[in-house]
């Protein structure tokens, strides 16, 4: 039997942005102007996950609440409330001391994946 986090609680949002379509996709995102977003930074805190970017690059809709699988970066985290911000590279890692605290409920140390509930 396998449990799946999928659609629980999800809840998304449309914004303008000026993401490439099929590879921004599953990164990480923060508000960056009024109504848009863009990819984080290193060491951002993260405001969503980019769902799905429109073919013309100019909106995105953005998931701000529910379970989502993100990459990671560094440290293994560990299940329960873990402290994580934006890595280098579209996805999370471990910050125990500026992160913002999520609920973890996998992580994948061999595929380097962890899922999480955004809130």
């Amino acid at each position: 039997m396998s449990i799946s986090f999928s659609g629980i609680r999800d809840k998304a949002t449309l914004l303008a942005s000026s993401l490439t379509f099929g590879t921004d996709e599953g990164k990480v995102c923060k508000v960056t102007a009024n109504q848009t977003v863009g990819l984080c930074a290193d060491n951002d805190r993260f405001h969503g996950v980019i769902e799905t970017i429109e073919r013309d690059n100019a909106f995105c809709v953005v998931t701000k609440t529910g379970y989502v699988t993100l990459d990671y970066t560094g440290a293994d985290p560990s299940a329960g409330i873990v402290k994580l911000e934006a890595d280098a590279s579209g996805g999370v890692k471990v910050d125990a001391t500026n992160g913002i605290e999520y609920l973890v409920v996998d992580v994948d140390t061999t595929g380097k994946k962890v899922t999480l509930f955004l809130g």
